[in-house]
C-alpha cells in the first residue's frame, strides 16, 4: 500500500510524456504532498495531546518535534531550487545522500519525539518513498531496494530503546514494504523509460515514412508504370516492397481490416499458389464493419484476378491512411504479372465493373492502373 499514493501522483504526468524530467517532476509533487502529509499529522497530534482520535499519541517532546519539522521543510525547499535550477542537480550523490540522512534523522527521531512507539504513523509518514523513487531512477533498483530496508531499519532502531519486543509484525511489514516501494518504483521507471523508446522509435519511423512516401516511393511507383526496361521495373518493385516493409511490417496494427487483408491475401496464396506481401501502416482508420466487408470484397476480387488472368507470381497488399484525408482508408493491390491495355477494355466491364462499382455504391473510389507486360495495380479509397 505505501507505493499506491505515488502512482497516483505520477500517473498523469507518466501517461502523457514518460521521460526521466517527467517522472522527476512527478516525484518533487510527491515528495511536497508527502512532507505536507507528515507536517500535518504531526500538528494534529500535538494538538491532540490525549490522543482522542489518533490512538495513544502523546507528543513527549514537541519543540524537537516542531524543530525537526521546520528542518524537513526547511531542506525540501532547497532541494526545490536547486530542481527549479537545474533539475539533473537532485540526482547527483550529495543530494540523494542528504535527503537519505534527513528520513533517517527522521525514522531514529520518531519515538524519542512522541516518547512512545504507540501512535499512529512514523514521524516521516511515507516521504521515505519520494527518495527511494529518486534513488531507483537514478541508480537502479537494487540500490532503491538497499535504501527502503535502511530506512526500515532505521525506524527499528528507533524503536529499540522503548520497546522490549524485538520484532513485531509492524516493524517487519514496514521494512519489507519500503523494500517493496524500491523494487516496484525502479521497475516501473524501467518499463516507462523502455516505452518512451518504443515511442520515441515510432514517431521517428512515422516521419522517415512521411517523406519517403512524398518522395522515393511514389519516384518508385512512376518508374515502374512508366519504364520500359524490365529489370528497372523489377528492382524498383523490389525496393518499393523493402521500404513498406521496414517501414511498417514491423509495427503491428491491432485493426480489424488489416487482420482481414492478411486473411483473404493467404486464402488467395492457397488457391492460386502466387507469394502474397501485406503491409499495413499502424494507424489504419477504424472504418465501419460494412467498409471493411466492402473494401475486402473488392481486395478479393483485385487477387483472384491477379491469380487468375495476370498470372502474377507475386501480389502486395497495401495499406495506410490516405494522406489527402487520413479518415480515409487507401489500399493498393498490385501484382507482377502480364498486365494489360486499358484502351482494349471496355468501359464498364472486368474490374471496374466488378471493383469500381461496389466502392462507388459504399462512397469509395478506385483507379486500375496497368500496362502490357508490367502487371496491374488496383488503387481503393473508402
Amino acid at each position: 500500500m505505501i507505493t499506491l499514493p505515488v502512482l497516483g501522483v505520477l500517473a498523469p504526468a507518466l501517461v502523457s510524456r514518460p521521460t526521466r524530467h517527467s517522472i522527476l517532476r512527478g516525484i518533487m509533487v510527491f515528495r511536497w504532498l508527502t512532507v505536507s502529509w507528515a507536517v500535518a499529522i504531526f500538528l494534529y497530534e500535538l494538538y491532540d495531546r490525549n490522543g482522542r482520535d489518533l490512538g495513544k499519541a502523546h507528543v513527549e517532546r514537541p519543540v524537537e518535534g516542531i524543530l525537526l519539522c521546520i528542518g524537513l521543510v526547511l531542506f525540501v525547499t532547497c532541494l526545490t531550487a536547486a530542481y527549479l535550477g537545474d533539475a539533473d542537480r537532485i540526482l547527483r550523490p550529495p543530494w540523494i545522500l542528504s535527503e537519505i540522512a534527513v528520513a533517517t534523522v527522521l525514522f531514529l527521531a520518531d519515538v524519542w519525539v512522541y516518547g512512545s512507539p504507540d501512535h499512529s504513523q512514523a514521524l516521516p509518514t511515507v516521504y521515505p518513498v519520494a527518495i527511494i523513487a529518486t534513488v531507483a531512477l537514478t541508480a537502479g533498483q537494487r540500490a532503491a531496494v538497499l535504501t527502503g530496508i535502511g530506512f526500515g531499519l532505521a525506524r527499528y532502531v528507533g524503536w529499540l530503546p522503548y520497546n522490549d519486543t524485538p520484532w513485531s509484525l509492524t516493524r517487519t511489514s514496514s521494512l519489507v514494504l519500503m523494500a517493496v516501494a524500491g523494487w516496484t518504483s525502479a521497475y516501473l521507471f524501467k518499463r516507462l523509460e523502455l516505452a518512451d523508446r518504443q515511442i520515441s522509435s515510432f514517431r521517428a519511423r512515422e516521419e522517415v515514412a512521411l517523406t519517403l512516401h512524398d518522395g522515393v516511393l511514389q519516384t518508385l511507383a512512376v518508374i515502374q508504370r512508366r519504364s520500359e526496361d524490365e529489370e528497372l521495373v523489377a528492382l524498383a518493385r523490389k525496393q518499393e516492397v523493402e521500404l513498406r516493409n521496414y517501414l511498417f511490417a514491423g509495427v503491428a496494427a491491432p485493426n480489424d481490416l488489416a487482420t482481414e487483408l492478411r486473411q483473404v491475401a493467404q486464402d488467395a496464396e492457397a488457391m492460386y499458389g502466387f507469394k502474397a506481401q501485406v503491409i499495413c501502416a499502424p494507424d489504419l482508420p477504424s472504418g465501419s464493419p460494412e467498409q471493411t466487408t466492402t473494401l475486402i470484397g473488392a481486395v478479393r476480387e483485385a487477387l483472384h484476378n491477379a491469380g487468375k488472368h495476370s498470372k502474377a507470381s507475386e501480389v502486395t497488399v497495401y495499406s495506410e491512411p490516405d494522406f489527402a484525408d487520413e479518415s480515409t482508408i487507401f489500399v493498393s493491390v498490385k501484382d507482377n504479372g502480364v498486365g494489360f491495355d486499358p484502351a482494349l477494355v471496355r468501359r464498364g466491364q472486368g474490374l471496374e465493373n466488378s471493383i469500381g462499382a461496389r466502392l462507388s455504391e459504399a462512397g469509395g473510389a478506385s483507379k486500375i492502373d496497368g500496362r502490357p507486360g508490367r502487371g496491374t495495380e488496383v488503387q481503393l479509397w473508402l
